[in-house]
């Protein structure tokens, strides 16, 4: 009998008061079998307290070609393997959003990098600020360097991996195009679009250009917002067996899912440990 396009698994979260659906890909056949997952609370315990305890982050400026200093919290794990995990932050927020995945992807063995873009945060000017000289600024300038000073945060963090390594990157709302940009000229391992829009539902000029990765593993995570169709649509046309999207009902946008369901950023952390291979990427 064939079931559902995905095996769609809900999660009540009591405590939390959260109400997720995982998705997966995982198949026999033509038929996705829904799969059950769980999250330890004694686990979640263990991993709060590990956070608690690990190295905070090393504050880098990487200077562009024309002399921008771009600002960065690098996270250096104790005993790190060739991968690691490039953070791009969402538009009404800085690097900081990423900290307890920073430490958690490096008490993990996996170096990670959040990135202020330029215009946000620390990587700012006299010239180059969006709380000074709004939006319009962000997409008629600041925008159209992002894509060289994601790479050199991609540069950094493959001379820490080697030329074999493997690197993921997350990119939340503007900061998915940023990554989908990245994957598309590198090597790039596994991706995750947070509450990001890389396909506007059937127009299909983005459903082509999404095709270009869609054979990467790629966790998914959106709630009910404006992302919801496109990022189900982006889910459908990803044919990587590792593929996973989390749903969740109500409208938070990005950096609020975390701080709703306080299991989402080790959830996240775990996908990308077990995704940063060359199996992974090859299935």
């Amino acid at each position: 009998m064939m079931l559902t396009d995905w095996g769609a698994v809900h999660l009540f979260y009591r405590y939390y008061n959260i109400n997720r659906v995982v998705y997966t890909k995982r198949q026999i056949g033509n038929v996705v079998l829904p799969l059950r997952e769980f999250i330890s609370v004694a686990f979640f315990t263990i991993m709060l307290s590990a956070l608690a305890t690990a190295s905070q982050a090393e504050g880098l400026t990487l200077t562009t070609k024309q002399g921008f200093e771009l600002k960065a919290d690098y996270y250096q794990p104790e005993s790190a393997g060739p991968r690691a995990v490039i953070l791009l932050h969402q538009c009404n927020l800085n690097r900081t959003m990423y900290d307890d995945i920073g430490k958690g992807l490096s008490l993990r063995g996996i170096h990670a990098l959040s990135l202020d873009f330029r215009g946000f945060g620390e990587s700012i000017d006299d010239k180059t600020d969006m709380k000074k000289f709004g939006r319009r600024a962000v997409a008629m300038d600041y925008m159209g360097h992002w894509p060289k000073d994601v790479q050199l945060a991609y540069d950094f963090l493959r001379k820490k991996v080697g030329e074999n390594g493997f690197i993921g990157v997350i990119g939340a709302s503007c900061g998915g195009r940023q990554a989908k940009i990245l994957a598309e000229n590198n090597p790039i391992t596994a991706i995750s679009f947070f509450s990001s829009n890389v396909v506007h539902n059937d127009d299909a000029d983005t459903i082509a250009d999404y095709n270009s990765i869609a054979k990467k593993p790629t966790l998914f995570i959106s709630a009910q917002d404006g992302t919801f169709a496109g990022t189900q649509r982006a889910f459908a046309l990803n044919e990587n067996i590792n593929s996973k999207y989390i749903s969740y009902k109500g409208t938070a946008h990005g950096y609020p899912l975390l701080e709703q369901d306080k299991h989402l950023a080790e959830t996240m952390v775990d996908w990308f440990d077990r995704n940063l291979s060359k199996q992974s990427h090859e299935e």
